[in-house]
C-alpha cells in the first residue's frame, strides 16, 4: 500500500470531522465507528490498486525475454498494461 495505515486513519478522521463540520453527516455520541468504516474502505481502495499492481507483474514474468530482446523498458510495459487492465475493468484509480 501506498499509504501507512497511521496516515490513512488520519484522513479518514479528518474527513468525517469535517462532514460533520459542513452537516453532511449528522453527530453521533460514537464518531469512532464512522472513523473506522471510512478509514477501512480507503484502506480497500488503495488494495485494488496494490493487487492490480502484483497482477501486472505477474504478466509481465512471462514477456521479460521479449522486452529484453526489444529493448522494451520494463516501466513503460508496466504502466501500458496496467493502463490496459484499468480501461477493461472499468476501475478509478
Amino acid at each position: 500500500m501506498k499509504l501507512r495505515q497511521e496516515y490513512i486513519n488520519f484522513i479518514a478522521n479528518l474527513l468525517v470531522d469535517k462532514l460533520i463540520e459542513e452537516g453532511y453527516l449528522e453527530p453521533v455520541e460514537d464518531s469512532k465507528t464512522i472513523k473506522a468504516q471510512v478509514s477501512r474502505v480507503i484502506t480497500e481502495d488503495l488494495k485494488v490498486e496494490d493487487r492490480l499492481d502484483e497482477e501486472v507483474r505477474n504478466i509481465l514474468e512471462n514477456y521479460t525475454d521479449i522486452m529484453r530482446r526489444e529493448n522494451i523498458p520494463y516501466h513503460e510495459m508496466f504502466r501500458r498494461v496496467k493502463q490496459k487492465l484499468v480501461r477493461e475493468r472499468n476501475l478509478i484509480l
